[in-house]
């Protein structure tokens, strides 16, 4: 478990006798604990905005998720998109990724396992059953990466074989890790998607620090194929750099001959975007950034977006190297207008 080079771990009182909390403590030995009431009120001291980020992610913390475990997601009016429910399995990312909105999004950037998972699989069991005439979708990632700590808590050996019982229902679980290896030792289902955010190793060198290179990703879904899993492709977020089409165009033709397309459920597409909350934290932790230079606008939900026709062009130039490669995946936007689908509806289709 040397590959989290933790300092610290943080737990809440009312979960150290939990079997997920003792599981964890057995697998990460050695590590200065402290012990807490409320995982909420953890304080990371640094000497800068920076240092207070990196320094957190060297801490764990181990906690009960209060309140909503299931939670349902919809967009903002003006925007495109399904309603989904989403699993409260955690807060935060051992990755630290410069464009990530979890910055500016809870007090501290401490990565939080939620323990209480006897009651996160009764709520989601619930939706199961009281929806059970629908085709609905969950997923995990929402908050944190849905498999990053898997090896430690399991998760994933009890999601899987709840939503196997439910076959109506879609399990996704999103992710850039590679951390799969309870995933080779359950039994897939086919209403389980593992899906990947890929980005150009350029992208992933400039902004995606400590995540998994293009490499370890695709070898992981590749793995996760073989298994007998879907695997969905997400290009999200887009990031516009120089020859951006070039390094995309690269990325694609290098999983559409790796993966398994027959396995692919969907392959979806979002530009970068931003609350402006995210613009000082960015520009604080890494002054010399270029990740904010493109020609932004505000958009209907108070987001930050490459100018429509930018970004219309970037969808439909990728759109088209996918098409030249496949005519069956499905290809969605991610968090769009309906003046940028209709713009590309043609192409993507």
């Amino acid at each position: 478990m040397s590959k989290y080079q933790l300092r610290k771990i943080f737990i809440e009182k009312d979960v150290v006798d939990l079997s997920v909390t003792r599981q964890i403590l057995n697998k990460l030995p050695d590590i200065e604990v402290e012990y807490m009431d409320d995982y909420r009120s953890i304080k990371v001291d640094g000497d800068s905005v920076d240092d207070i980020f990196k320094k957190s992610k060297e801490c764990l913390a181990i906690a009960g998720k209060k309140g909503g475990l299931v939670k349902e997601f919809r967009c903002r009016d003006g925007i495109v998109g399904n309603t989904e429910y989403f699993i409260s399995h955690g807060n935060n990312c051992s990755f630290d990724c410069e464009y990530c909105f979890l910055q500016c999004y809870f007090d501290n950037s401490v990565p939080t396992l939620f323990v209480n998972h006897d009651e996160i699989l009764d709520e989601i069991r619930d939706v199961l059953l009281a929806e059970a005439d629908k085709r609905i979708v969950f997923h995990a990632g929402e908050l944190c990466d849905a498999m990053a700590f898997d090896d430690l808590t399991g998760l994933s050996c009890k999601l899987i074989p709840l939503f196997s019982e439910y076959p109506n229902a879609r399990l996704e679980l999103r992710t850039k890790t590679t951390t799969i290896e309870n995933l080779l030792n359950i039994e897939s289902a086919d209403n389980i998607v593992v899906s990947w955010t890929f980005s150009p190793q350029v992208i992933i060198d400039n902004h995606e620090h400590k995540a998994p290179s293009l490499e370890e990703r695709l070898c992981a879904a590749v793995d996760v194929q073989k298994a007998g899993y879907n695997v969905g492709i997400c290009l999200d977020p887009i990031i516009l750099c120089d020859n951006w089409l070039d390094h995309y165009k690269a990325m694609l033709e290098i999983l559409f001959e790796r993966l398994d397309m027959e396995s692919v459920k969907f392959i979806s597409l979002g530009g970068f975007r931003y609350l402006p909350s995210l613009t000082r934290v960015i520009r604080e932790r890494n002054p010399q950034t270029d990740i904010l230079l493109g020609e932004f606008v505000p958009c209907v939900d108070g987001k930050y977006r490459y100018f429509r026709p930018t970004r219309t062009e970037a969808y439909k130039e990728i759109g088209k190297v996918i098409r030249e490669q496949t005519k069956d995946v499905k290809i969605s936007l991610c968090m769009e207008t309906p003046e940028v689908w209709n713009s590309v509806k043609d192409v993507l289709k």
